[in-house]
């Protein structure tokens, strides 16, 4: 626990003289006469008088936090006062106090203050000579809790007096604090019970810290408090929470923090504050891209009417001109800040397949014109083609008034990638305003269409099957195959013993919500596919927004108002302006563009990160090719992939292999067989037991294909025949070589993880050879299962010491357990069993059982 008592200089007459800050407080709580007591104050006296003259400014001490700032109606710019703020002359005062040392000026007060104790708890004696309560003679018997106004100092006789005078500034301990008065004139050892918060300025502060700056609950800030007792005596631990000024009890710090919470949301207007930071810090810095206060004059649908502040910064644009150019994402959230004002997050991805942040938008409402004015600042702020772009920008005020944007003096008009979204027709219709092309997410499509399975109340030995056949319709690379598909699907579902109930509501969100001519190319690969560039495609899913939304939410920021948002987005604190003249920005930590452009410059010098599940299929394809299982074909881009007994379908969920029926697999087969036509001609002919794949499309007949589409990875015959074209261009045996190299070193990297005692030390110890035979040797036994993670389990005792009695815990290869999440992301696995005879889900079941007994109470 900090300690000021050598800063402490006592006087004969028992008052002492203490250096401005935090010693004074620390005085005045150690004190034993004040101890357990709580301590009003009435108005500083004198120093608002020398402040206004110009002789002195009042600064707040370093740390200071909780304190309220406002302006009167005349513009003058007030504080709350606390006991540890500090004087410092100004060059006017200095001359004063030289004149006052002369002797040719009047020596004159600074700082008198006056605080008293509140006598709460009833044990103190008061004025009047009685306890607890006044005399029927008294003069305050009759009024309200005995006080004549909210500064009598009728209840107790202990005063804590501080002055201060202009030439005791320049001594080192210029305030003087005297103590006057007792509790009672006679003994009472009652403890007086202190009813309201008592706590210390300076942990008041820690508290506001805790909250504003870590997102502390009461329960985390009070662990934090509790750390100065650690190993303190039971008698210590009392006296601390008798006199509550360094903890105090669950009910009064929530009651505190909820009062902090109010403060930053109303009382100090962080929408305002927020403009001051918008117009005085970030503009000048360049890293406000549009800015437009709401006017609610305005119709609904004109775009003037509604809050818009896009946010971003140079090297993220810079990066959105070399990586953004293909793809983009976009997605809002409301959960961001206390408000609940949509976020708008826009991300592309790096070479080093990385998620990179563009910008962000903080709206009042998410409709079609906030998203346009976002994405179309972005492109008015795009660096030109040139990767020397010096090219300057500025900035120039709205048509309407009410705010301003920025423009670079080059603007990108080759800037239109792709942009993914959820499914969401307002974000659709401002990305085609803004003459981009908008692409769904299939993770958020997926999700969608088997909570659609689970309430229509599907079988669950059906789902997968009409899962892939709604894949393979979103698989077609035309509008013309997709709609011949669709005809297909519809074929399929009527012959699957379904209610007709059921199979026209399959057949009805098909063909109304992802083949209607509004989303249709936003739905199929069709609409993915860009004429001009085929090294690179367009996303698949929005991942990389979501894990951007994840690291704000849950690292750095959590919930939070607008303002505290952008302050943590850039590592500042802006503080409201005060009777400090002088009081600057305080940076706290690093923001969130701090730390995203450092993992952009360490992500540059980094190989390409390859998923897991893309590395598998590499792999699996390696195999394939030293196995000898890829064929020619008479079309130098097409190629024959020999099929294995156990190629089935493996769930992306679980990695578990699914068995479907034979009848319903020849049928997805026929679908399948008709998408690939395109494939096959007069001189290609599909064998049986073959699979048949394109190494330039990607396409492909194997389920793989089907379910994760080849403009994110290709299947592994698709790698396997990549393989094999090597061979023409570098000759077999190298390829070979190198092929059986990196597949050994795949499944050694598998083992690194497992414990020693159970390690497969042929693959990982043995030399090249013998390793490859044991993966082909397991290969043989096990199939496909070798790709996927293995629980292995191990008895291996690592904790000598752990009492034998204890049941042993099951170990595990898998490693470190996972990172928690920001919160639970639901599941959408398409196998899940029908959760209840209702077809509610549980969260439907559980709010309705909420409904009926809140009703039940209500009626009660």
């Amino acid at each position: 626990m900090e300690t000021y008592e050598n800063q402490i200089k006592y006087n004969d007459d028992g008052s002492v003289n203490v250096p401005f800050g935090r010693a004074a407080e620390w005085y005045i709580s150690n004190a034993n006469l004040l101890k357990n007591h709580r301590l009003k104050n009435q108005s500083r006296q004198v120093t608002p008088k020398l402040v206004k003259a110009g002789i002195l400014t009042v600064e707040r001490v370093q740390g200071a936090i909780d304190y309220l700032a406002w302006k009167t109606k005349t513009g003058t710019v007030k504080s709350t006062n606390r006991i540890d703020d500090v004087l410092v002359l100004t060059s006017l005062g200095r001359d004063l106090v030289s004149q006052i040392e002369l002797g040719l000026a009047k020596n004159q007060q600074c700082w008198y203050w006056v605080m008293y104790c509140s006598g709460d708890g009833g044990n103190c004696q008061r004025l009047c000579g009685s306890v607890g309560k006044c005399n029927e003679n008294c003069e305050n018997y009759n009024l309200r809790n005995n006080l004549k106004n909210g500064n009598d100092m009728h209840h107790c006789s202990v005063r804590v007096i501080s002055e201060c005078r202009l030439s005791w500034l320049s001594l080192e301990n210029p305030l003087r604090i005297t103590i006057q008065g007792t509790h009672r004139t006679f003994y009472n050892n009652n403890i007086p019970k202190i009813s309201r918060i008592n706590l210390t300025y300076s942990v008041r502060d820690s508290i506001a810290l805790s909250r504003r700056a870590d997102h502390r609950t009461a329960k985390g800030i009070k662990a934090k408090l509790l750390t100065s007792l650690n190993g303190a005596s039971e008698e210590v631990i009392n006296n601390a929470l008798a006199s509550q000024r360094i903890i105090c009890n669950n009910d009064k710090l929530r009651q505190f923090v909820a009062r902090d919470d109010k403060k930053l949301k109303d009382d100090t207007g962080p929408w305002t504050q927020l403009d001051s930071l918008v117009n005085n810090i970030l503009k000048s810095q360049g890293f406000i891209l549009y800015y437009q206060i709401a006017d609610i004059n305005q119709p609904a649908d004109s775009p003037d009417r509604y809050y818009q502040l896009t946010i971003s910064d140079e090297f993220w644009l810079k990066n959105a001109r070399d990586y953004g150019k293909i793809c983009i994402g976009i997605d809002g959230k409301y959960d961001l800040n206390l408000d609940r004002a949509p976020v708008l997050s826009i991300v592309t991805e790096n070479s080093a397949g990385c998620g990179l942040p563009v910008a962000f938008a903080l709206f009042n409402k998410e409709n079609h014109h906030t998203i346009k004015l976002a994405i179309d600042a972005i492109k008015k702020n795009i660096p030109c083609d040139n990767e020397f772009c010096e090219h300057k920008w500025y900035y120039e005020n709205l048509l309407s008034g009410n705010g301003f944007q920025r423009v670079r003096e080059c603007q990108n008009n080759n800037w239109k990638p792709y942009i993914l979204i959820d499914k969401h027709r307002p974000s659709k219709l401002a990305i085609q305003n803004a003459s981009h092309k908008p692409i769904l997410c299939w993770f958020h499509i997926m999700k969608t269409f088997s909570e659609n399975l689970n309430k229509w109340q599907i079988p669950a030995k059906f789902r997968y099957p009409i899962a892939l056949a709604f894949k393979i319709v979103g698989r077609s690379r035309t509008e013309e195959t997709a709609i011949e598909m669709a005809k297909k699907y519809i074929e399929f579902i009527n012959t699957l013993p379904l209610e007709k109930t059921k199979k026209d509501k399959l057949i009805d969100d098909l063909s109304k919500n992802w083949m209607c001519t509004e989303w249709r190319l936003s739905f199929i690969d069709a609409g993915r596919i860009s004429k001009n560039i085929t090294n690179r495609f367009p996303w698949t899913t929005n991942n990389f927004t979501e894990r951007i939304n994840r690291t704000i939410e849950a690292v750095y920021s959590g919930k939070q108002t607008p303002l505290t948002f952008i302050e943590r987005m850039y590592g500042i604190n802006f503080q409201s302006e005060t009777i400090v003249s002088h009081e600057d920005l305080n940076k706290f930590e690093s923001g969130l563009v701090t730390l995203f452009n450092t993992q952009t410059i360490e992500q540059q010098t980094k190989d390409d990160m390859i998923c897991c599940d893309k590395l598998r299929r590499l792999n699996q394809g390696r195999l394939d090719f030293l196995l000898n299982m890829v064929k020619i074909s008479s079309d130098q881009n097409t190629f024959l992939v020999k099929k294995k007994s156990d190629d089935l379908f493996v769930s992306s969920y679980d990695d578990k292999p699914l068995r479907l029926d034979e009848e319903i697999v020849r049928k997805l087969n026929d679908m399948i067989n008709f998408l690939m036509k395109s494939l096959l001609s007069e001189n290609v002919i599909l064998e049986q037991g073959f699979h048949i794949c394109n190494v330039i499309t990607g396409e492909c007949t194997c389920w793989e294909y089907i379910w994760n589409s080849s403009l994110r990875d290709k299947c592994r015959h698709c790698h396997a025949a990549t393989l094999l074209i090597e061979t023409q261009q570098k000759g077999h045996l190298e390829v070979v070589n190198e092929a059986k190299k990196n597949l050994v070193l795949y499944f050694r990297n598998k083992e690194r993880v497992v414990p020693a005692s159970i390690k497969n030390n042929v693959i990982y110890q043995g030399d090249m050879e013998d390793s490859y035979q044991e993966i082909i040797r397991l290969y043989n036994m096990q199939g496909n299962k070798i790709f996927y993670p293995l629980k292995r389990s191990s008895q291996e005792i690592k904790d000598p010491f752990r009492p034998a009695e204890l049941s042993e815990r099951t170990k595990s290869n898998l490693g470190a357990p996972p990172k928690l999440s920001a919160k639970p992301r639901s599941s959408h696995r398409i196998n899940l069993p029908n959760q209840s005879q209702s077809g509610n889900t549980f969260s439907i079941q559980q709010r309705k059982t909420k409904q009926i007994r809140n009703l039940y109470l209500f009626n009660r």
